[in-house]
C-alpha cells in the first residue's frame, strides 16, 4: 500500500482505533450524545471517521451496524502497524487536537499564514468558478458572496459577466489579498471587511448570494445564523448559490468523503452535508432547492430559491 497516498485513510484508521470504544466491532452511524461525550470528540469527527473507513471498504454495512469483518482486519491491522512503526506523531497530535481544541481554525493562524492561504486559495476557486459559470448567467445582476475570501471564484465569474455588480465579505487580510489580485485582473469587485454572523451591509438586495467553502466550516445552528442575516439583503427573486463538497449520499464520492476528517477537526463542529441536510437547513428561512449541479469530482453546486 502507498503510504503516502493514503494519508487521510491512515488517519481514519488511527481515530477509529482511539475511539473503538465498543470492543465487538459493531458500530452505529450515528451515536446519541452522552456516548460522544464519553469519547471526547464531536458527532462531525465520529461520522467523517465512519464514513471515510466505509468508502474505503474497511466497514461492512450488515442492516443495522458498520462490522469490522474478518475479510477487512488484515488490511486495518496492516494499517495499524505502519502508525504504530512509522512514529509519526501527526496522528497524536491531530487526535488531541481534536479532542482539546475549540479554537475555529482561521482564529489560530499567524497573519502571515493567512495571508499564504488566501494567495493559494485563489488559483483553486478560480478553477471552481471557471466551472460555475457555464451554468449561470450574471449579466447585470447583483451578487453578494460571503467569505469569498480572496476573490478568485468571483474573478472567474466576472470574466463571463463583466457588468455584473459583485461584493464579497471576509476578513480583513483576504481583503487586501483580493484587492491587489482584483487590480492585477483587471475585474471590479467590491472587498468589504466583516463578519458574516454580523452582516452590516447599505440596504441595497441581491439577486444572488454565492456562498462557496463556508457551511461546511460551522454547526448547523452557526450556519442558520449566517443564512438569517442574509434574510435582510434578499427579496422574493434571490437566489442562494451553495459551492461545496456536498454529500451526494451517505459515503459517496470517495474524494468528497476523504477530507471531512481534518474539516471536523479544524473547524469544531464543521461538517460535511448531504442535500438532504442542505435542504432542511434552508426550509428555516423559507428557500427550497431549485436545481442540483455537479462542478467537479469535489464540488457541487446547489441552485436555492424562495418558497
Amino acid at each position: 500500500m502507498d503510504y503516502e497516498n493514503y494519508i487521510e485513510l491512515y488517519e481514519a484508521v488511527y481515530f477509529f482505533d482511539r475511539i473503538n470504544c465498543f470492543g465487538y466491532n459493531k458500530i452505529p452511524l450515528q451515536i446519541n450524545s452522552q456516548e460522544i461525550e464519553k469519547l471526547g470528540i464531536s458527532e462531525s469527527i465520529y461520522k467523517a471517521v465512519i464514513r471515510i473507513l466505509a468508502v474505503n471498504k474497511l466497514l461492512d454495512w450488515n442492516g443495522n451496524y458498520f462490522v469490522l469483518t474478518n475479510e477487512n482486519k488484515e488490511k486495518y491491522q496492516y494499517i495499524l502497524d505502519n502508525i504504530i512503526n512509522k512514529k509519526i506523531k501527526h496522528y497524536t497530535e491531530m487526535f488531541d487536537k481534536a479532542v482539546d481544541e475549540s479554537k475555529y481554525f482561521f482564529d489560530g493562524i499567524s497573519e502571515l499564514e493567512y495571508e499564504i492561504y488566501s494567495r493559494c486559495d485563489f488559483q483553486i476557486t478560480f478553477e471552481t468558478g471557471k466551472e460555475a459559470a457555464k451554468y449561470i448567467n450574471l449579466s447585470n445582476k447583483k451578487v453578494l458572496e460571503l467569505g469569498g475570501n480572496s476573490g478568485g471564484l468571483g474573478t472567474a465569474l466576472l470574466t463571463e459577466n463583466k457588468d455584473c455588480l459583485y461584493t464579497v465579505v471576509d476578513k480583513k487580510i483576504p481583503c487586501m489579498v483580493g484587492n491587489e489580485f482584483k487590480k492585477s485582473n483587471k475585474v471590479n469587485i467590491k472587498f468589504i471587511e466583516g463578519n458574516v454572523f454580523e452582516l452590516a451591509l447599505s440596504g441595497e438586495l441581491y439577486d444572488y448570494i454565492i456562498i462557496m467553502n463556508l457551511l461546511h466550516d460551522f454547526d448547523d445552528m452557526k450556519c442558520l445564523n449566517i443564512l438569517r442575516n442574509c434574510v435582510k439583503y434578499c427579496d422574493s427573486n434571490t437566489k442562494f448559490l451553495i459551492i461545496e463538497d456536498i454529500l451526494t449520499g451517505e459515503f459517496e464520492p470517495e474524494e468528497v468523503i476523504m477530507h471531512g476528517l481534518r474539516l471536523s477537526v479544524n473547524c469544531r463542529g464543521g461538517k460535511q452535508r448531504t442535500i438532504e441536510e442542505f435542504v432542511s437547513l434552508f426550509s428555516n428561512i423559507n428557500y427550497k432547492l431549485e436545481k442540483i449541479i455537479k462542478l467537479n469530482n469535489i464540488h457541487t453546486m446547489l441552485v436555492i430559491e424562495a418558497f
